[in-house]
């Protein structure tokens, strides 16, 4: 046995040894290769290219062939097999299905409880994918609970709709329809809780003297093409108290359709569907929908603009969701990666900085600020590559840059009028630098110099003005939230899914941004939204914030 341990241990050691580290590879280039015999040159190649091939196995690893999580593939990678799972905005999470080799080789198809599933031989035409949700066909599900009414609200019309006379204030007449309007309510005014308080509305018919018997009409909103099928107006099984937390539990807290359904039934004792919480998102983005309007003049009044974007899926399409911080406005929208989505927001109303990264549509916007924390990255990834001279001047660029925000960061706290002229000789020895390398065949070394001059107006901008931020991770910050939304639903699944998505994330990080409560400012939206009335206005900038 101890034999055995002794040779897997050098096994292990011998491994090892063969593997080429960083300290070798920055010594090795064309002129230490040519002063090899052609023997020693044949070693070193069998030993690059055991490096190489082991190399590309583990780039080419990801969760269909090894135990890494879903979570690390690329978003740039096509999905396999069928189609994503639910996103935060039209069903529950879920894991997508793992596909697999029987025992004959077969290809097969794990599902959610561990089944497999046989998929179509090869050469014979695969059935429709089965889309996800409730099937053609499938039996529905009534509403079976029963809760006891605590309040009745009857609502009279006012006039006669014939001859316009008012009617008395209590006209004598007779209901003819109404709803039960489920709403949560604190359980006790003087301690924390929450309770379910259900009204019915009734609406009553009224005879007038003329002899016209008029109905009472419920208010109805404006429907925006975009947000056909979504219903607004006010006749909803859920208040817009408990609207809004379905939004918050759904989009801030991240919560799946199905946990949700949970939690409701946990704490409150209520039965909702899956389906009812999803339809209520989308409902809810369209009673609001208005309030992009005031987003968005509250951007272009903003002197200072963080702008990034993230990938998105939207029923498997690769698209971008892009982030507009005001710092205490936020707003989202998610399209193409274009310069398309950067124009139409801002509409050439937008006179402030702009930060951001090194995305060329940003380029055509002349008053930038570029952030140097993902220049100062790609400085460090250069300092530390294999090869030795680019090594040594992605060494030299990271010194220079690395001195000149230090300078910039000394210049908040001290005088900083001549900043710019005290910087001069560095400025110079780093342009040059880049002006040199911009050519270079190192391919990493070449864009990054060309990157820096390109944008070198907007590097050096802070000089000018310390004050400028010198990072974008205001506008990072916002996004890694929906990251992981993004890692845990897949994205979205439809047009009017996506637009809600955004339209409530950007609602939800603005009155975050302005430290007031977003479940308050959704309520009185989703309120106003259902009566036909105009938005309440933003919630407004706290002192300090």
């Amino acid at each position: 046995m101890s034999c055995i341990r002794l040779s897997a241990v050098a096994h292990s050691q011998a491994r090892r040894a063969m593997h080429l580290t960083d300290h070798d590879l920055r010594q090795l280039d064309r002129d230490a290769l040519s002063r090899l015999e052609d023997e020693a040159l044949r070693r070193l190649a069998e030993r690059l290219l055991a490096d190489l091939k082991e190399a590309r196995d583990r780039l080419n690893q990801d969760s269909r062939n090894s135990s890494r999580p879903p979570g690390s593939d690329s978003v740039y990678r096509q999905p396999r097999g069928a189609a994503e799972r639910d996103p935060p905005t039209d069903s529950a999470y879920g894991d997508p299905p793992t596909t697999m080799a029987d025992e004959h080789g077969e290809a097969v198809e794990a599902s959610d409880d561990g089944a497999q599933v046989a998929k179509a031989p090869s050469g014979t035409a695969a059935p429709a994918a089965r889309r996800p949700g409730r099937q053609p066909g499938a039996p529905g599900f009534g509403r079976t609970q029963k809760l006891t009414v605590n309040a009745v609200l009857d609502h009279w019309p006012e006039r006669c709709a014939a001859c316009d006379e008012p009617f008395a204030a209590e006209p004598v007449g007779q209901a003819y329809g109404g709803y039960d309007e489920i709403e949560v309510r604190p359980a006790d005014p003087n301690a924390p809780g929450l309770r379910l308080w259900v009204t019915q509305h009734r609406f009553w018919e009224a005879p007038c003297g003329c002899g016209h018997c008029s109905l009472h009409q419920p208010p109805r909103a404006l429907v925006l093409p975009e947000w056909q099928g979504a219903r607004v107006d006010a006749q909803q099984m859920l208040g817009p108290r408990l609207a809004g937390l379905i939004v918050m539990l759904c989009l801030r807290y991240r919560l799946s359709r199905a946990k949700v359904r949970e939690l409701l039934w946990e704490l409150l004792g209520l039965q909702l569907s899956a389906g009812l919480i999803d339809q209520t998102i989308r409902q809810s983005a369209g009673q609001v929908a208005p309030v992009e309007d005031l987003l968005l003049e509250e951007i272009e009044r903003a002197g200072l603009l963080h702008l990034d974007e993230t990938p998105w899926r939207e029923s498997g399409q690769l698209l971008w969701l892009w982030v507009f911080n005001a710092v205490t406005t936020v707003v989202y929208f998610i399209g193409a990666r274009s310069a398309e989505i950067f124009v139409n927001a801002l509409q050439g109303g937008f006179g402030g900085c702009l930060m951001s990264d090194g995305y060329a549509v940003y380029r055509s916007y002349l008053n930038r600020i570029r952030c140097l924390a993902h220049l100062l990255r790609k400085a460090r990834g250069l300092a530390e590559a294999t090869c030795r001279h680019t090594s040594q001047v992605g060494q030299q660029l990271l010194d220079l840059m690395s001195g000149l925000i230090q300078a910039i960061q000394a210049a908040r706290d001290g005088p900083s009028d001549d900043l710019a002229e005290r910087q001069a000789p560095a400025l110079a020895q780093l342009k040059a630098l880049c002006e040199r390398h911009q050519h270079s065949p190192f391919v990493k070394l070449g864009e990054f110099c060309r990157e820096m001059l390109n944008d070198w107006e907007a590097i050096i901008r802070p000089l000018l003005d310390p004050s400028l931020p010198l990072t974008n991770n205001a506008a990072e910050r916002l996004l890694r939230h929906w990251v992981i939304a993004r890692r845990l639903s897949f994205g979205t699944r439809s047009e009017q899914g996506t637009r809600a998505f955004a339209l409530l994330a950007s609602i939800i990080d603005t009155c975050r941004a302005r430290k007031a409560s977003a479940w308050d400012y959704l309520t009185a939206a989703l309120q106003a939204g259902r009566q036909g009335l105009p938005m309440p206005p933003l919630p407004a900038v706290s002192v300090g914030g």
